[in-house]
């Protein structure tokens, strides 16, 4: 399934989700204080479609944010899939990112990281990863999360990509998030955990 994506579809989003936070700003800052932590590690089973090699595959991704100064965090992910037709992939990502206020409930951040990834079959290829978002409580203890992400690696790609956490404590949540673009989709969902 192909996806245009546009600036308008990401200005959508992120008014949306500053919008959820600015009814009850005060509440919104303490439950951010509660629950959006840089420091965190997660585990999710991923499904992905990719349209250009007609291949369904699906595995486990395991990542992980951590914050180096208050501002900036590094990040980092493993992902290993396998699928139909003889497709599957492993893939390996690290970088770092930068975040800064962007209302009471959310925070705007960017991160740039190196990507690597090996199919089972035919060539591997690295290349950059350049993201851009918004993160933050949408409505009591559920985050959102709004991103555009461009991966140089390969055919080089854009993706929209978007989740949801649902805290149970301030240090477990389960988590749903998913990825389009014009070279496929995916939907992930696992848990997370603060620390």
């Amino acid at each position: 399934m192909a996806l245009p994506l546009n600036t308008t579809q990401l200005t959508l989003a992120a008014v949306a989700f500053s919008m959820a936070g600015v009814a009850n700003a005060d509440r919104g800052a303490a439950l951010k204080d509660t629950y959006i932590s840089y420091n965190h590690v997660g585990l999710q089973y991923v499904e992905q479609d990719l349209d250009d090699y007609d291949c369904n595959q699906d595995g486990l991704r395991a990542y992980g944010n951590l914050d180096i100064d208050g501002n900036w965090f590094g990040v980092g992910s493993v992902t290993d899939l396998s699928g139909n037709k003889g497709c599957g992939s492993t893939t390996l990502s690290a970088g770092a990112g930068y975040r800064t206020a962007f209302s009471p409930s959310f925070d705007l951040y960017g991160s740039l990281s190196l990507e690597h990834t090996s199919p089972d079959h035919g060539d591997s290829d690295t290349g950059l990863i350049a993201a851009a978002g918004l993160r933050g409580i949408v409505y009591n203890n559920i985050e959102g999360k709004a991103e555009i992400a461009h991966h140089t690696a390969f055919n080089d790609t854009t993706a929209l990509n978007l989740g949801a956490n649902y805290w149970f404590s301030p240090t477990l949540a389960a988590t749903l998030d998913t990825s389009l673009s014009d070279e496929g989709n995916s939907i992930a969902a696992g848990a997370r955990m603060n620390f």
